[in-house]
């Protein structure tokens, strides 16, 4: 075995030498074999000619020695490659044309591939990836089913005290914002919150340093930081000797113990790390919590899946669940788990692009089959002189290849350019932390996809013309006979493009009128010159209600003297901005119930709802005189008021916040859009049960654990430009305390666009899918009938003189196509039907089988199916009935 690899190799890296050495031993053969001949009184002109014919031809034998050691059909392919380049060189136009279009679907392939390849296919980047899990809560409900990583104290308690297979850790739900300050370097900062061992569970070691201990993560324990490197290089200057010192962190010194190595990252991009501090009340009472874990060196899965659904069985059996509701604990892994949210609409994104690249396989396909046909005389005349039916195959599969190459190189570097575009629509709007690059996976994927692609379109045709019959076609002499040809197998090609192209079509019709369905719902506020400002306010120098509102007093005194300033206030979380969820208990009216109802929470200051400009409805609004000495008050919106209070009136009426304190409802005003954070009643964004009240009438408790998950915007509604207000906003708030630095700045019409960033880049991606698939449908379509044109140029040259009118010729020509694309739209539209149901968890404000989309779909096709049937068919205006005659 060894020496035959060995002989093979050598072949293969010696074709030339071996030709020669093959060449030299035949000529030996036939000199001896002439000598032996001569001596027998032969001529020695007739004896080599007898020589030659005895031992036949040296090309023959070499091809037999090629054979032999398993090069005949590299040799012959890698000739065949030649000949398809040079044979492609001639057909210029053809080439360009399937090139273009196989770049056009590869490169998008390359693109979209490139974000799945980051986000779904390449493990995470800790050691042994596989062994990471976390900790979920499957639900099944009303039909419905699916995975809740969010846990509470209780559950994480059950898990780490119980959960003998896993070394496990606790996270908050996110990073946050807080401030940060090392000597006169002042910057907001993003924190994320980790327990003990959650970087031992990933698997990564401090840089320097260590991670937090027991001690420091419990409640109480001393002030401590873990950095990341790239903040310890910039705000540090990559001081090694940071160990030990102590950085100002959310108004009071933490120490540093540890900064991580360069390019870490968890389920959130975070600047530092705090201890977490978990527990069973408070933070802990609700699902702020997500688990980490890793399976133990002895430990198997099915082990620790066992082990972590008998935890959660006393968990869940003591809860009062609906009827029909089941809650199991069970263990999934990390990726699936950080991923969750993304998976659908990239799997959906996908099969969309794999879908354009299979359109434009099929419109090569209709191509290369109707270029088969005018290649018929040449193809006939190699099957005549000898070649083989197989050797045909394989030197049409072999251009296919070619072009399939050439158009994954064009495509390739029109993927390059998409990743790039991709990368920060991706990072931006998708929240996508991992590295979205054009790496070896991804070529791998698109080299492959490329030679799949030219045999998949190739073959097809290569067969269909392998079969051949070699007398009928040379006796053609050249001429094209109506009706010699089948049409039908290009025909179904452009029926299947069609058919694929509705079911995009009808996709993105979908997600393009969800998009638009939330864009136009009213936003319930003016966004017109408002500049909005976040500022952390976890901080030890803002830990009671006194300190932060004066805090809020000052700095809006301060804004308003601005000049244009019109006025500006202070909100917990802004309209599109997901809000604070509380549970709250009408207190009188025919509505008061002991149960609590969830509803959305915000503090305010009074001109909030002046610089929004949002209407009050019934009531009043917040004033100065609504203090922490006046009675506890509140407003609601005119949601809370449909879901909660239809009957008896609304103003007057008293809440129970929760914590025994009773406020009474002194006005309603109109809804606002927000993010919704309440499962998918709601949708991404719509109007919800808010109550407000004013920030001078909170708690000191309140504010430092709300302050934990939410940071707190300025808005200032300006005369002018509302980006001229901020340098003014920045001194108004330095004046006040040097050491606190906004987040960022926004406008509230970018919040807006911000807030459907994901739906708008899904319903622009498949739009674009959609609308590259329709073109390649109508240039199948046209392709089609402008070469039914050309071959039935003597049957319509003879239709028109023997009387036919050009309509009823062009009719004749054009009504094919629409037929066609009739048939590939009813397919297509029973294909659509079973696939909606696949985006129905991304619509909104529209059903899956709305006949309205179904309509405008077809009507789309059709229309672009009839343009590109006619368009050509004109050609026969051109024709010359008389010369058709003389030709004859």
């Amino acid at each position: 075995m060894l020496a035959q690899m060995k002989s093979w190799w050598r072949a293969v890296t010696g074709q030339e030498r071996l030709a020669e050495e093959i060449a030299a031993e035949m000529e030996s053969h036939m000199e001896r074999y002439a000598t032996d001949l001569e001596a027998q009184g032969i001529e020695p002109a007739e004896a080599r000619r007898r020589a030659r014919i005895e031992l036949g031809s040296s090309a023959a034998t070499a091809e037999e020695c090629r054979e032999a050691v398993g090069l005949r059909w590299p040799t012959e392919f890698a000739r065949d490659l030649r000949y398809g380049s040079r044979v492609l060189r001639k057909s210029p136009t053809f080439t360009a044309a399937a090139v273009a279009t196989l770049a056009l679907c590869i490169g998008a392939n390359t693109a979209i591939f490139s974000v799945v390849d980051a986000v779904l296919l390449q493990p995470l980047p800790y050691p042994h990836p596989e062994r990471l899990v976390t900790v979920s809560r499957f639900y099944k409900e009303a039909g419905a089913s699916g995975d809740n990583t969010a846990q509470d104290g209780k559950t994480w308690d059950a898990v780490r005290g119980g959960a003998t297979y896993l070394d496990a850790a606790a996270y908050s739900f996110g990073a946050t914002s807080v401030n940060f300050a090392a000597g006169s370097h002042v910057q907001n900062v993003r924190q994320d919150r980790v327990s003990t061992g959650f970087f031992r569970v990933l698997g990564i070691t401090p840089f320097i340093g260590r991670e937090f201990s027991a001690v420091e993560d419990s409640a109480g324990g001393p002030a401590v930081t873990v950095l990341s490197y790239e903040l310890w290089k910039h705000a540090l200057n990559g001081d090694p000797r940071v160990i030990g010192q102590a950085v100002m962190l959310r108004g009071e010194p933490h120490t540093v113990v540890g900064v991580m190595p360069p390019g870490f990252q968890s389920s959130s991009s975070a600047d530092l790390w705090t201890p977490l501090r978990p527990s069973s009340t408070g933070e802990g009472g609700g699902t702020n919590y997500n688990l980490v874990a890793r399976l133990r060196p002895d430990s198997t899965w099915a082990q620790a899946a066992a082990q972590i659904q008998a935890i959660g069985g006393p968990l869940f059996a003591v809860r009062h669940l609906p009827p029909g509701t089941s809650i199991e604990l069970r263990i999934i892994p990390l990726q699936r788990g950080w991923t969750a949210d993304l998976r659908r609409p990239l799997l959906i994104l996908w099969a969309a692009v794999g879908m354009v690249l299979l359109i434009g396989c099929v419109n090569i396909a209709g191509l290369l089959l109707a270029r088969a046909a005018g290649r018929t005389r040449e193809l006939a005349t190699r099957l005549a002189l000898g070649s083989g039916r197989a050797a045909l195959v394989r030197q049409l599969l072999a251009e296919s290849i070619m072009l399939g190459l050439c158009g994954g190189v064009a495509g390739t570097m029109l993927g390059w350019l998409g990743v790039h575009a991709l990368k920060a629509l991706a990072q931006d709007t998708l929240q996508v932390w991992q590295r979205v690059d054009l790496n070896w996976h991804v070529l791998a994927v698109t080299a492959g996809a490329s030679i799949l692609a030219g045999l998949l379109f190739g073959l097809y045709p290569a067969l269909s013309v392998s079969h051949l019959e070699i007398r009928g076609a040379l006796g053609e002499a050249g001429r094209t006979v109506a009706g010699a040809r089948n049409p039908w197998p290009r025909r179904l090609l452009v029926a299947s493009e069609v058919t694929l192209g509705v079911v995009l079509l009808m996709g993105a019709g979908l997600l393009i009128r969800t998009f638009t369905f939330l864009q136009g719902r009213n936003p319930g506020f003016d966004a017109s010159h408002v500049i909005t400002a976040q500022l952390s306010l976890e901080d030890a120098r803002y830990s009671t209600c006194q300190a932060v509102n004066r805090l809020f007093d000052q700095s809006l005194d301060r804004m308003r003297d601005l000049p244009g300033v019109e006025s500006a206030a202070v909100a917990l979380t802004l309209p599109y901005k997901r809000a604070l969820n509380i549970g709250i208990r009408l207190m009188d009216g025919q509505q008061a119930d002991a149960q609590y109802k969830i509803t959305n929470m915000f503090y305010i200051t009074p001109e909030y709802f002046r610089v929004l400009r949002i209407p009050l409805l019934r009531g009043r609004v917040f004033t100065l005189s609504d203090t922490s000495t006046t009675a506890p008050v509140a407003i609601v919106s005119e949601s809370f008021v449909q879901k909660y209070l239809r009957e008896g009136g609304s103003v007057g009426r008293h809440l129970d916040m929760g914590n025994g304190e009773q406020r009474e409802i002194i006005g309603v005003v109109g809804d606002i859009q927000q993010k919704s954070g309440w499962g998918e009643e709601f949708g991404p964004v719509a109007p919800m049960p808010d109550v407000y009240v004013p920030a001078a009438q909170t708690d000191d408790k309140f504010l430092q654990l709300v302050h934990v998950w939410f940071t707190p915007s300025w808005v200032v509604r300006a005369a002018g430009r509302p980006e001229d207000a901020i340098p003014g906003m920045q001194r108004a708030l330095e004046s006040v305390n040097p050491q606190l630095p906004f987040a960022g700045f926004h406008s509230m019409e970018d919040v807006r666009y911000r807030a459907l960033g994901q739906e708008r880049l899904q319903a622009a991606l498949l739009g674009s899918l959609a609308a590259l698939a329709l073109v390649l449908a109508a240039v199948g379509i046209y392709g089609l009938i402008a070469n039914s044109v050309a071959e039935r140029r003597r049957e319509l040259g003879i239709r028109l003189a023997l009387g036919a009118t050009v309509s009823q010729a062009i009719r004749v020509v054009a009504l094919p196509g629409v037929a066609l694309a009739l048939a590939g739209v009813a397919a297509g539209s029973v294909l659509a039907g079973f696939g909606s149901q696949i985006l129905r968890h991304l619509l909104w404000g529209v059903r899956p089988g709305v006949p309205a989309t179904f309509v405008a779909v077809a009507l789309i096709e059709l229309g672009v199916a009839a343009a590109a049937s006619f368009l050509p068919s004109l050609r026969i205006t051109r024709l010359n009935p008389a010369e058709t005659l003389r030709q004859e």
